[in-house]
């Protein structure tokens, strides 16, 4: 699940040139999950679109119903038959997708302009219908058989590979004090299981340039929130 956000209106509309023919893609997997690109955000961004003066010529989420933007073959189908017309006028291509399905769009307009309409804040899982958080950080350096299938990099907000760093407060980040330690939560896991020996062993450092925190979305079909230890972003998804 990669957790989307739409951008601003007014960033997104500084994006065209005047009399850019922009036509709208959206993704009903991931970003329908987030209310950032579905069949109604898609519809409703290429309306706000217009009533800003933008020439908006169409728009699709490529179907059947729940498909990635992201399988090639889909989109490449979608686009060139089934919008054939109305992607050969167009300029440009806005799409409310994470980046993966923005380069998909980019490969099956072959060359034409694609401008993103969302940021790709997180890949997470989806707990409940308006609630995503995070519990990968996709750091290619995968460690999480040592810490019960829980990872540090991303549940500690400190990033710490060899235990906790001894100012949690009740099992609380003092990062973060809504937030749990991280590595309480590890330990507690690795209780459960029958593998606190796993904590004896050290762990190299890792080989990333990132730093990565816990994030989480709460969607809805008005407006979406982003909060990160940077604060709170809020983006309506409607006018």
């Amino acid at each position: 699940m990669h957790a989307t956000i739409q951008k601003q209106l007014d960033d997104l509309v500084s994006y065209f040139k005047p009399g850019e023919k922009v036509f709208v893609v959206g993704c009903d997997n991931c970003a329908a999950k987030c209310h950032s690109g579905g069949i109604p955000e898609t519809e409703a961004m290429a309306q706000r679109l217009a009533r800003r003066g933008v020439d908006v010529i169409g728009w699709c989420v490529p179907q059947p119903p729940g498909v990635s933007l992201c399988k090639l073959a889909n989109t490449k189908k979608v686009l060139q038959q089934e919008h054939g017309e109305e992607v050969e006028k167009a300029d440009s291509f806005l799409v409310l997708a994470c980046g993966q399905g923005m380069h998909t769009v980019i490969d099956a307009v072959e060359g034409k302009m694609c401008h993103p309409g969302c940021d790709t804040i997180f890949g997470g899982e989806t707990v409940s219908d308006d609630f995503i958080t995070e519990y990968c950080s996709l750091c290619g350096e995968c460690i999480i058989e040592y810490t019960g299938g829980l990872c540090p990099v991303t549940l500690c907000s400190k990033g710490l590979l060899n235990g906790p760093c001894g100012g949690a407060q009740n099992g609380m980040c003092e990062v973060n004090r809504e937030q749990p330690c991280g590595w309480q939560l590890i330990y507690d896991r690795l209780k459960s299981i029958g593998q606190l020996e796993s904590l004896d062993r050290y762990q190299d450092p890792k080989n990333y340039a990132k730093w990565s925190r816990p994030r989480n979305l709460t969607v809805g079909e008005k407006e979406a929130t982003f909060r990160s230890l940077a604060g709170l972003t809020t983006v309506p998804n409607r006018d």
